[in-house]
């Protein structure tokens, strides 16, 4: 974040503005300390109920997009962006100064509707068919985002209850009962999740900061991460020469 800051004084009076969100199920909470850390007077907001991930399908972070004053994508990179690294930095900067000379991709200018209209929306079409897993899957997450819990959970039981291998829905459940303070039953599914997408560095990287909080608040300890890729890789070699022997 101190890097966002920088690029952001460095760069705030040429009609650029940067958006950061922060995806963690925990909720401002956590989040707070890292953005007076680093003095951050750019927008940052919170996605806790992994609206980002139902909107764009990555499953990896950090992300970055730079849209122009049209809502053209003008660059983006998915996993690994980092402000600070030299050849970003240079691309970020030529785009300001509108040196770029790639074709842009067009953004949706479709408004979206509000979370409340939208959930009146989705469960009347969910009511005439309730086939369409991606619905329902978005109205348990808009469910989450304006704290109905309750019913968010009802939702994504009733997709897992089709579908008991839909990664979503399973790490969906587990922000449910992380909010009602359910944190064995929260990891669980967020365990599942992950043995069924063992590549989802989201699911992976919340399970590892509900579980050992002082490695990421109130900084992020990034030379803990690795050791821990490394002996989680490490168990993982030794269950599969374990099962090799018992073949």
């Amino acid at each position: 974040m101190p890097g966002w800051q920088t690029f952001y004084q460095k760069h705030q009076n040429e009609g650029f503005e940067l958006i950061a969100v922060a995806m963690d199920a925990q909720g401002p909470k956590v989040v707070r300390p890292f953005v007076a850390k680093a003095n951050a007077t750019f927008v940052t907001v919170v996605d806790s109920a992994d609206g980002l991930w139902d909107l764009y399908g990555f499953d990896v972070i950090p992300n970055g997009y730079y849209i122009d004053e049209r809502g053209y994508i003008r660059y983006l990179k998915v996993g690994g962006f980092d402000v600070r690294e030299p050849t970003t930095t240079k691309i970020l900067a030529d785009l300001l100064a509108e040196k770029w000379g790639k074709k842009p991709i067009r953004v949706s200018d479709k408004p979206r509707l509000s979370a409340k209209k939208e959930i009146v929306q989705l469960t009347k079409q969910l009511k005439v068919s309730s086939r369409g897993v991606e619905k329902r899957l978005h109205l348990a997450e808009l469910l989450v985002e304006t704290e109905q819990y309750k019913k968010a959970g009802k939702e994504y039981d009733t997709i897992l209850a089709q579908h008991p291998r839909q990664v979503r829905a399973l790490f969906g459940r587990g922000v449910v009962y992380h909010r009602e303070k359910k944190t064995d039953k929260a990891l669980e599914c967020w365990r599942r999740a992950y043995a069924l997408d063992p590549g989802n560095w989201i699911i992976r990287k919340q399970i590892w900061a509900v579980e050992h909080p002082e490695q990421f608040y109130p900084a992020i300890n990034y030379n803990w991460q690795q050791e821990e890729i490394r002996r989680e890789e490490m168990q993982a070699a030794a269950q599969e020469k374990a099962k090799a022997q018992r073949r």
